[in-house]
């Protein structure tokens, strides 16, 4: 396959998988939408971005998430739906594990910073 035109299905990937960061479809879902195989989109997609698209596209829902519980009073269990996890439980643990912070936790600690200012 031609570079220019791997790399410019790769950048519809991501940006396929950043627009359905809502939605629970899989690999096999963006290969067709590509009209590629699967493994060639897995080995392509980590060969341009380091990454799984499976791990990329978990850590746009997380970061999509701390921004809303940074800058939204929406209550966590829907912040959790509209990124794309079928349920707080889940959401909770994936955050905790990549921030740290429980997501209540996180959005504690903004607002006492928003406080201090």
């Amino acid at each position: 396959m031609g570079g220019q035109i791997m790399f410019n299905a790769m950048s519809r990937a991501e940006i396929w998988l950043q627009d359905t960061l809502d939605q629970s479809l899989s690999i096999e879902d963006l290969a067709n939408h590509l009209g590629y195989s699967v493994s060639q989109i897995r080995r392509q997609f980590r060969h341009c971005f380091n990454t799984s698209p499976s791990a990329y596209r978990e850590q746009r829902r997380l970061e999509r998430a701390a921004v809303l519980l940074s800058l939204t009073p929406q209550n966590i269990a829907h912040i959790a739906i509209r990124c794309g996890y079928a349920n707080h439980s889940s959401f909770s643990r994936a955050f905790q594990r990549r921030y740290q912070l429980t997501p209540r936790h996180y959005r504690q600690s903004f607002s006492s910073v928003r406080h201090l200012q």
